[in-house]
């Protein structure tokens, strides 16, 4: 039997080519900035494994939280 259940790194994997499809339309100024929110996003994903929180909502948190953590450094 196959394995049913993906692990956060896939689901975020996967969530962040979904998006990526968004960057053929951006400008080429923002494309840069699009991808740093999609690494942003993946850097919290084995916590995302602790949560209970849906994918999409937990992706958004962590790029919240890198945001948040930039400008406390600044």
């Amino acid at each position: 039997m196959g394995r049913n259940t993906y692990t956060s790194r896939q689901v975020m994997e996967s969530l962040a080519q979904a998006m990526k499809s968004m960057e053929n339309s951006m400008p080429d100024k923002d494309r840069s900035i699009f991808s740093d929110i999609l690494i942003k996003g993946r850097i919290h994903a084995s916590q995302m494994d602790l949560s209970r929180v849906s994918p999409e909502t937990a992706f958004l948190l962590s790029v919240i939280m890198e945001i948040m953590r930039k400008l406390e450094d600044d």
